[in-house]
């Protein structure tokens, strides 16, 4: 299946990657479950490539007029925006789904 939309990732979410990629990794001595997530990620991604609005909206006081939404990879959620004007999935976030939305979406730029 062919991709409708591009992505891009911003400079939080690359540092989440690395950071869930290292902790696996290197603290947890995991090299195989990095490797796994990562894959599990781009999986997510393509997918949302195809199918941008698959994710449930975010709702949020901090973000009452934006389209942010999230999808679960994993034991992570991927807090991402569609934007339909160009065509591209920006990737937000991606933290433990555990962690507080609220300091999350407080934070996003």
């Amino acid at each position: 299946m062919e991709s409708r939309f591009g992505y891009r990732m911003t400079r939080s979410a690359n540092a989440d990657l690395e950071d869930i990629v290292s902790y696996l990794s290197e603290r947890l001595s995991n090299p195989k479950a990095a490797s796994d997530f990562v894959d599990k990620m781009q999986a997510a991604i393509d997918e949302l490539r195809s199918f941008p609005e698959i994710g449930p909206s975010v709702v949020n006081e901090f973000l009452p007029d934006v389209d942010v939404r999230k999808k679960l990879v994993g034991t992570y959620l991927m807090y991402y925006l569609p934007d339909r004007e160009r065509r591209t999935i920006y990737i937000l976030r991606i933290v433990y789904a555990r962690r507080s939305l609220d300091e999350i979406l407080m934070r996003l730029s």
